[in-house]
């Protein structure tokens, strides 16, 4: 197998909550998205609302599937979920060790299934996914092995090797592999059937990224969500309680849910005063350090105001260097930064270079934005990190 080297460490710092604009119209504020979507490069665009198209997009490969990246980890907890509902799973705080004997003893046994769907398992992972994890023949095996590098449900640290057990879980639980699994209970009944998955050399879909689809297909598994668990023929495919697991807040971050993730309405950061402290004692680089301490002063209204802020600093390479000598050194923007959230209006699957899907309850609203992988792509132009305020500006329109 080979994979594609991205960095799904970033994803913890790009979801940024939306900066909302003043009302406009619904009509502008569709061509809002549009205008951007194609400045973004975007190889599909798709917004519904009540299950009816508001905007659709796609460029000349829009019968190809795209690669979710890490939006692939929210359909893999769906598969979580479904083996609740299918009676083969008691409980998602059940230990992982009553499917892996091996971790019975010492720290490990304390792992629960709920803390690899959250961030908060304590396993060892490097910040960037194709550092280590490309070219790994079993990425169950190699979960499995990994070290602590903090106590079980301590920490919330996003983590792609803690997600590779989860199909393995899947597969113990249902006796089929978790691509098939999906498949029959998720994918079929909803009309998906164009679609790939990667899998490692044991034969194991990846749990961390690997999927690969079309925007209106990832928009049904949206919209299930938002008509809670109900198909657009009243088939009941997730229990209410599925769904609302899915959703609610991590007792460690109010960002996530169980592999989902929860954008507020509003965010604030401004620098803590110890944030130079903190940032000598792990020996952060020079250059990282100093674009982290020039934001001394100001305030950011949302993380994605932030990003472009260290962007710029940085320059072209932010998310290697943020990864090494932030997320690598276990560190997190709550760590440097005081944050205040606002109410969470949004719930999302989120990729690398951009790949969204975003639910807005209220409006009973569903996004979708993909784009290939590309030589040429240019972040964060190209991440189109503006559609959460983009599809909320939208969503306010229809009130």
């Amino acid at each position: 197998m080979k994979f594609t080297r991205w960095l799904s460490c970033t994803m913890a710092l790009i979801m940024a909550a939306p900066v909302i604009t003043s009302a406009t119209t619904t009509a502008e504020a569709i061509a809002t998205i549009e205008r951007n979507a194609r400045a973004a490069h975007s190889d599909a665009v798709l917004v519904k609302r009540a299950g009816q198209t508001l905007l659709e997009r796609k460029s000349t490969a829009d019968q190809e599937v795209v690669h979710l990246m890490s939006a692939t980890k929210s359909v893999v907890a769906l598969a979580i979920v479904l083996l609740l509902d299918d009676g083969k799973l008691a409980s998602i705080d059940q230990p992982v060790s009553s499917i892996y004997p091996e971790w019975k003893q010492g720290r490990k046994a304390d792992i629960t299934i709920r803390m690899l769907l959250d961030h908060t398992s304590g396993l060892q992972n490097v910040a960037n996914a194709g550092q280590e994890l490309e070219g790994a023949p079993d990425l169950v095996k190699l979960a499995l092995a990994a070290e602590l590098s903090s106590d079980p449900g301590a920490v919330f640290s996003y983590n792609n090797k803690a997600t590779n057990l989860l199909p393995g879980i899947v597969e113990h639980l249902s006796g089929q592999p978790l691509d098939a699994y999906l498949d029959a209970r998720l994918f079929k009944p909803l009309g998906i059937t164009r679609y790939t998955w990667m899998k490692d050399e044991a034969g194991t879909p990846l749990g961390m990224a690997g999927l690969s689809m079309r925007a209106e297909d990832l928009a049904a598994i949206g919209q299930l969500l938002l008509d809670r668990g109900l198909t657009p023929d009243g088939v009941r495919l997730l229990s209410e309680r599925s769904v609302a697991l899915l959703t609610a807040e991590s007792a460690r971050s109010p960002e996530v849910g169980l592999l989902w993730w929860r954008i507020p309405a509003s965010e604030r950061y401004q620098l803590k005063a110890r944030a130079s402290a903190c940032l000598a004692e792990r020996g952060v680089s020079a250059p990282v350090r100093q674009a982290l301490l020039a934001t001394e002063g100001r305030s950011f209204d949302s993380k994605a105001a932030l990003v472009a802020f260290l962007a710029k600093q940085l320059g072209p390479d932010w998310p290697q260097q943020y990864g090494t000598e932030i997320t690598g050194r276990g560190l997190k923007l709550a760590d440097l930064f005081d944050i205040r959230r606002g109410q969470t209006v949004t719930y999302a699957a989120n990729g690398y270079l951009g790949q969204y899907l975003m639910i807005v309850p209220e409006q009973r609203v569903v996004a979708v934005r993909l784009i290939h992988r590309r030589d040429s792509h240019s972040a964060p132009l190209d991440d189109y990190a503006s559609f959460f305020a983009d599809v909320l500006q939208l969503a306010q329109t229809l009130q």
